[in-house]
């Protein structure tokens, strides 16, 4: 009997939830088409949206033009119902925004994390969620997180983020325990891929790999519109591939040679010890012919990871994102070449590289996106 009733209840649940996601997918629907469009009774379908209207999820927005008789009254749902606290911890800075159902940024908080590792960080982190808090008009839906390294999703533990010095950190429990809120934890790169399928340009299939580039490198995956972690949890970690061996003989991998502070690191050899990175990016913009030849050496070395990446999984949507990006159509254009000479030239062909256009909100709607795909099975 037991049994019998957890199934009525994941049943009814279940339809809700598809219910939820016709809803949002059509912006604006009826009751009748969305009988028709998930095959539920008429009558289920008006007492799941009289449910989620009670729950504030759902609201009517007025009736479609007339046809003849009564005209049927439109459903969508509310933005602004539920916010999330999304934090990316990727960078500099340690970001965070409280966002809508839509992927809509409501404030931000950006504070200075510069070298900041171990328990200084976590503070940090706890600091920027508690700003956010005090910002918000009410409690939030949950707390997503998208941080370096290898992360265990289910369990939330970060096993290990090299630049922040976090091994096996329980993350999610932390902060569970401090908030008493829904957690998400998830490897930034991961959630950027998630936020590019979600909130960017809409994509010919549903399949996607992002590669974030900043002072590490990471790819994310999408396949068949759901993240892939691997068996391990470490799927894209693609920054330690080595690509070749010094004079000496030691392994260098692919983020000791295009990451960004590698990068810079090496640009300040050939020109000057001082150059910062907004400088480096005009450089190369204007022809420093020296430091152009650099990048296009960084472009070859990405192209080449990129084929590998497009051989294994014939993934036809491959998205740069980050730092690398400033370089600009001839940077994209080189890494094209870079891997159609190391792969398959008609898969390459067929695979689109292109530059995210979501800037440095890519983690945190793709934040947002884990959380609303969690709590509320849309997206």
């Amino acid at each position: 009997f037991d049994m019998l009733k957890a199934t009525r209840q994941q049943t009814k649940t279940h339809n809700s939830r598809l219910v939820l996601k016709t809803i949002y997918e059509a912006n604006e629907i009826s009751r009748a088409d969305i009988a028709r469009a998930t095959h539920l009774t008429r009558p289920t379908v008006s007492t799941l949206a009289a449910e989620l209207m009670d729950a504030g999820l759902v609201i009517e927005t007025g009736p479609t033009p007339s046809t003849g008789g009564k005209p049927p009254t439109l459903l969508a749902v509310d933005a602004d119902a539920r916010h999330i606290l999304c934090l990316d911890l990727g960078g500099q800075s340690f970001q965070g925004a409280r966002v809508d159902l839509r992927g809509r940024l409501l404030d931000r908080v950006i504070l200075p994390a510069g070298d900041m590792t171990g328990e200084a960080a976590l503070q940090l982190t706890f600091d920027l969620i508690d700003r956010l808090i005090e910002n918000a008009s009410r409690s939030p839906m949950g707390i997503s997180v998208g941080t370096p390294g290898l992360i265990e999703p289910r369990a939330g533990v970060v096993r290990q983020a090299i630049h922040l010095r976090w091994s096996h950190l329980p993350l999610r429990d932390q902060l569970a325990g401090r908030y008493q809120l829904p957690i998400l934890v998830a490897n930034d790169s991961h959630a950027a891929a998630l936020g590019e399928y979600t909130f960017g340009p809409p994509t010919a299939g549903r399949n996607l790999v992002l590669v974030k580039t900043g002072q590490g490198i990471a790819a994310g995956v999408v396949l068949n519109g759901a993240l892939f972690y691997g068996d391990g949890a470490g799927a894209g970690e693609i920054g330690q591939i080595v690509v070749e061996e010094g004079a000496d003989g030691r392994p260098i991998t692919l983020e000791n040679q295009i990451g960004t502070r590698a990068l810079l690191q090496r640009a300040r050899q050939i020109v000057e010890p001082e150059l910062n990175w907004p400088d480096f990016v005009e450089a190369v913009a204007c022809g420093e012919p020296r430091l152009a030849a650099l990048v296009r050496e960084a472009a070859g070395f990405l192209g080449a990871t990129i084929a590998q990446l497009i051989a294994v999984l014939n993934i036809q949507q491959v998205v740069i994102s980050g730092r690398l990006t400033q370089f600009g159509e001839s940077f994209r254009e080189a890494i094209f070449q870079a891997a159609l000479r190391r792969a398959l030239a008609a898969q390459v062909e067929e695979t689109t590289i292109r530059f995210s256009t979501l800037g440095q909100d890519l983690v945190i709607l793709g934040c947002a996106s884990m959380m609303i795909r969690q709590e509320l099975g849309i997206l």
